[in-house]
């Protein structure tokens, strides 16, 4: 995503483009601090999805062994 930070002159506010979508601000600190958040957030550890069902955990090997020794199985909590 391209984010970019820009004066519209004609109406002397500040504009900040991400891709094709633009948001105005009144002035440069709001839209810098609006891209900080931004960027911070983008950057920030997101969780994986998980599928539900138990098949999700298992994959059989090509001798139809499964993945874990001893036949164990693997868990997982579900975040919210």
């Amino acid at each position: 995503m391209i984010i970019d930070i820009t004066e519209k002159p004609t109406s002397h506010c500040w504009v900040v483009r991400m891709d094709a979508l633009e948001v105005n601000f009144n002035n440069l600190s709001e839209a810098q601090a609006f891209v900080g958040q931004l960027k911070a957030r983008i950057e920030a550890p997101h969780a994986w999805p998980i599928p539900l069902g138990s098949a999700a955990f298992t994959r059989l090997m090509p001798d139809h062994r499964t993945a874990y020794p001893n036949a164990e199985q693997a868990r997982a909590d579900l975040l919210e």
